[in-house]
């Protein structure tokens, strides 16, 4: 039986010549030692493989989790501390750059101590995508998970995918599903994402109306500008059943898609944290992956 990556280099040799004029040539990977960092690596691979795609790995000691505060309301870092971590993010590199030796992709691999979000933020500028983990440890980044992803989405213009939970490949040569909302939000997700829609095998596109919804872009825009980069698709409404975030879910896992491009944050992340919202819920667990741009 032929494993998953193997599968999606089968396909990636049938259609390299897309592949060639696809516009994700450049890949962050922000770098930070959990559980799957091994499974977001492989996803992170596979997609540079198959895009010929450049993958740029930076690791970020934040020096603003480790800092002390004096009794006169001064803040330094402590030397002991950052020195440790620096020594740890040493090590972590030394492993991650022995295993993409043994790759065949374009890579370069950078660690840092800096401030995380200004840092990433600068990293992303000159990147088609960016790929972070789902929950970044409080002292890697000096935050949780949420609050640094929703940070990272409202600064920055580069699309930012977060991979499915466990998913070891992402494909861009499979099917894809947009959450289609009519917002600003959404539109910028589908018109920062096109490079990867436009080598999917199939883009379909659903929209949960709720109650009161604004219409926001009238949907037959969102055609058109897809049809004009050779997508063609059609427009699903359904009315939400168990809740949008986990609908939207269900119809990719039945679409069998292999990432969700969505807007991020249509309301405020102040209101989202207060009330809860389809971006917080999604950012907290999804199986599928996820393309996000706010």
């Amino acid at each position: 039986m032929k494993s998953a990556n193997n599968l999606v280099m089968e396909r990636s040799s049938k259609l390299v010549h897309e592949a060639d004029n696809a516009a994700i040539k450049s890949i962050l990977f922000a770098v930070h030692d959990d559980d799957n960092l091994d499974n977001r690596l492989q996803a992170a691979l596979s997609l540079a493989r198959a895009c010929s795609a450049h993958l740029q790995l930076l690791h970020v000691v934040p020096i603003q989790a480790y800092t002390v505060v004096d009794t006169y309301g001064g803040t330094f870092a402590s030397g002991e501390i950052v020195k440790a971590l620096e020594e740890e993010a040493a090590k972590l590199g030394i492993r991650i750059e022995g295993q993409l030796s043994k790759e065949d992709v374009s890579w370069n691999y950078d660690s840092t101590t800096s401030s995380a979000i200004p840092e990433l933020i600068q990293a992303a500028a000159f990147a088609d995508l960016m790929l972070i983990g789902r929950y970044p440890s409080w002292h890697d980044f000096g935050r949780t998970g949420p609050s640094l992803v929703g940070e990272l989405l409202c600064s920055m213009r580069t699309p930012l995918c977060v991979p499915g939970d466990k998913a070891k490949t992402l494909d861009p040569f499979g099917k894809a599903v947009i959450a289609w909302k009519g917002s600003a939000e959404s539109a910028a997700a589908v018109r920062s994402a096109i490079g990867l829609l436009r080598m999917a095998s199939e883009v379909r596109v659903v929209r949960y109306v709720e109650d009161g919804e604004d219409l926001g872009f009238p949907d037959v825009r969102l055609l058109q500008y897809l049809s004009r980069h050779g997508i063609h698709s059609e427009i699903e409404s359904h009315l939400p059943v168990h809740g949008v975030g986990e609908d939207i879910v269900d119809f990719a896992r039945r679409a069998d898609a292999q990432y969700i491009v969505m807007g991020a944050y249509s309301h405020s992340r102040a209101g989202e944290f207060l009330f809860g919202g389809v971006t917080r819920e999604l950012l907290r667990g999804c199986p599928i992956s996820l393309v996000m741009a706010h």
